[in-house]
């Protein structure tokens, strides 16, 4: 399992990515829980047009019975195209994530048969408004692989932040010692995030809605050949980090000096993953040494 892999390796947390398309989170994360002792766990991230704070708090509480000290929850707003397909608009999303972020916190005050008092809720944060509200729960994953944009949202959190807030940079990886096989491996993700992100961004890296639409249209009939040959290595760029090790832990070593507190790597890790694994084991080791 390579959540065991995970704990043996040495990383002190895992999340698990919450998509209508994927597993369930709830349920892989109980799964998890069983066969590890000392990860931190949760799901990254369910939003609040699926899940309603009354089952997220619930989801918390029970996975705490399992995995007790050991829960994290973080909320987000959603992939826009995903709710899309699946029917929810996705209106006035920093409200509603806040809404979701205290609504659950009121949830674990009445779940008495439970101990959740530890449970650390996070924002999953990409736009600006998003980043800066996140201080109002207990930690943010800022959701960019790009060097600025993780810079940008740095500068937009502060120094003013409540004691005990953690900042995490979530990273979208792919790491081969192969460049092009990781590129390759990336592509896909980077589409997914790329399909759904603001226009203000994409017109940063001279993506208009005509290119937008196209990936998106390969994206849902999965004809993966084609996105192949379409993509652009500006939005690759832009929505993941791909390349050989030192680049990764070149990339994370510049995250760690920008002040954040932890650097999550979000799959698909690499054309291989056990390999990849190991491979940012490593570098995270070389980064701890160097603090």
């Amino acid at each position: 399992m390579a959540a065991v892999m995970v704990e043996k390796h040495g990383f002190d947390g895992l999340w698990v990515s919450d998509h209508f398309f994927n597993r369930s989170s709830i349920i892989t994360l109980s799964v998890i829980a069983r066969y590890t002792r000392r990860v931190l766990l949760g799901p990254a991230v369910v939003n609040p047009y699926v899940f309603h704070p009354a089952q997220m708090a619930q989801a918390a509480a029970t996975l705490w019975e399992l995995a007790p000290h050991r829960v994290r929850m973080a909320v987000g707003a959603g992939d826009a195209s995903v709710l899309k397909q699946l029917g929810y608009v996705r209106e006035k999303p920093v409200e509603k994530v806040l809404w979701a972020v205290e609504e659950m916190r009121k949830y674990f005050e009445r779940l008495e048969t439970y101990r959740v008092s530890d449970v650390k809720v996070y924002v999953g944060a990409q736009g600006p408004r998003m980043v800066k509200a996140s201080t109002k729960a207990d930690g943010v994953l800022v959701n960019w692989s790009n060097l600025e944009m993780l810079k940008e949202s740095a500068r937009l959190l502060g120094d003013d932040v409540p004691k005990g807030f953690t900042r995490a940079a979530y990273l979208m990886t792919s790491v081969h010692e192969d460049a092009e096989k990781a590129w390759k491996t990336a592509v896909p993700y980077a589409a997914y995030l790329m399909i759904g992100s603001s226009p203000s961004y994409l017109s940063r890296i001279g993506v208009d809605e005509v290119h937008r639409k196209e990936v998106e249209e390969l994206v849902l009939s999965r004809r993966w050949d084609r996105l192949y040959q379409v993509a652009r290595r500006e939005w690759v760029d832009f929505f993941s980090v791909w390349g050989k090790p030192e680049k990764l832990r070149d990339f994370v070593h510049e995250v760690v000096d920008m002040g954040y507190d932890e650097v999550v790597f979000a799959g698909p890790l690499g054309p291989r993953y056990v390999k990849a694994l190991k491979s940012i084991a490593s570098i995270c080791r070389t980064v701890k040494r160097r603090l």
